[in-house]
């Protein structure tokens, strides 16, 4: 799964505002006033102010009235510590691209009169998520996996404290509950208690700007568009060269006839067909359950969200469609096509969630997405893969009257895009200039 969580741990429900947690519904406050009740010098103290006074010895005395006070301060802070005590936690924003640092906000606000010698927080932190300083700050640390944070709060007393975090992978981070640690002035713990306090940090996956090459004659060094992702036939925008590839009913044969060189027709880009692009997240060859490249995955992911928003830029209603696990009963994951105002960030957000590992077989998702769209609209099929398994799917998806791309990416995107072609499939390889956490450009033969 792409869910990663920081410390799960089953703890309390804090206390609305204005309202205060009654020790007995509390465990943890609970069990801190069971341990303040079986300590032994107030027993100590009584003894010593009684022999001092049978003694006639004023010493004594005074020295076993301080200790009931020492303890009754103790019991004091025990029951009341962290009662009346606001801890949040935030992240702003709470949507992030990889690679991006989250900035976590905490605060710790005492709201009452008795003061807090000193606060500890613990929480662990996901793998992916690191301290951007990683000496750690002021007031914070970091130990292992484990954020530990600390105050001295004064009464009604307030504090907060930004932690920058980078994000090094995709996903879904919920951080659920929060240990709290309150000690005396002596710097002995009196109080300990986990809180429940649900924050979730979605990070996106990378995109890229996208560029078209001539993948005949230009391995390397940047062409001219010929045409692009999303073309409309009804767009006419003159002819180009014949290029090894295209579809034959592109072919201009009048000019081709007065020319005497195979010409084709160019189309400007549609800015009002819907498109979906359907991810093949799986990266194996074999059975859809079987293993998969982690890294594969977080490439198809930056892949599709890179053809989002390039979609989103060129006026197409956008939309996406993966047979991954998303943490909801639905195996398959599907948003609607629409042109609204970032919808590229909800592209990126579906991303975020899902799996790096399928779901379903590919050809069932292919095979749904008929009832799922209306005719016409262009299906983007990104996968990594021989397309031989789902190749019939979309082929019937073509005679049906949805458009089908089939953009592959990986080491043998060549030879599975010319097998789509062969099968009558608008096959094209793709490319990133680098790894999925480094590259700058996306790379579509035209």
């Amino acid at each position: 799964m792409s869910f990663r969580t920081g410390r799960s741990l089953a703890g309390d429900r804090t206390a609305p505002e204005g309202e205060e947690p009654e020790p007995d519904d509390d465990p943890s406050l609970t069990a801190a006033i069971a341990a303040s009740e079986l300590d032994l010098r107030p027993l100590l103290g009584g003894l010593l102010v009684l022999v001092g006074g049978l003694l006639g010895i004023p010493i004594v005395v005074m020295f076993g009235i301080v200790v009931l006070v020492t303890a009754w301060l103790r019991w004091l802070w025990a029951t009341r510590a962290l009662r009346r005590l606001r801890f949040e936690r935030q992240f702003e924003p709470d949507r992030v691209v990889c690679g991006d640092v989250a900035h976590m906000v905490v605060t710790a606000w005492n709201r009452k009169l008795l003061p807090l010698p000193w606060l500890r927080t613990e929480e662990l932190l996901p793998i992916d998520l690191r301290p951007a300083a990683s000496d750690g700050g002021q007031g914070w640390t970091l130990g292992g996996r484990t954020l530990v944070n600390g105050w001295t709060l004064g009464p009604y007393e307030r504090v907060i404290r930004r932690i920058d975090l980078r994000t090094a992978r995709r996903g879904v981070y919920r951080f659920d509950t929060v240990e709290l640690v309150a000690g005396d002035l002596l710097g002995e713990s009196i109080a300990e208690e986990e809180r429940r306090l649900a924050t979730t940090l979605v990070v996106r996956p990378r995109t890229v700007p996208v560029r078209r090459f001539d993948a005949a004659r230009d391995r390397a060094g940047p062409l001219r568009t010929r045409h692009g992702l999303v073309n409309d036939p009804s767009r006419f925008a003159g002819v180009r060269p014949y290029v090894p590839g295209d579809p034959v009913r592109h072919i201009h044969w009048r000019t081709t006839a007065r020319v005497g060189t195979p010409l084709v027709k160019r189309f400007d880009p549609s800015r009002d067909r819907d498109v979906v692009v359907a991810l093949d997240i799986q990266t194996n060859d074999g059975t859809w359950a079987g293993r998969h490249d982690d890294d594969m995955a977080e490439t198809l992911c930056v892949v599709a969200a890179s053809l989002a928003r390039q979609m989103e830029a060129d006026g197409a209603a956008c939309g996406l469609a993966v047979a991954a696990f998303t943490g909801t009963p639905d195996r398959l994951a599907f948003l609607a096509p629409g042109s609204a105002e970032l919808q590229a960030g909800r592209v990126g957000d579906l991303l975020a969630r899902i799996s790096p590992y399928p779901s379903a077989p590919f050809e069932h998702l292919l095979g749904r997405l008929a009832r799922l769209v209306r005719p016409g609209t262009l299906i983007v099929i990104v996968s990594s893969r021989d397309p031989g398994p789902w190749l019939a799917v979309a082929r019937r998806l073509g005679r049906a009257g949805f458009g089908v791309v089939h953009l592959a990416i990986g080491p043998g995107a060549e030879a599975a895009a010319r097998r789509s072609r062969v099968s009558g499939i608008v096959g094209r390889s793709t490319r990133l200039d680098g790894d999925w956490r480094t590259a700058s450009r996306l790379d579509v033969a035209g």
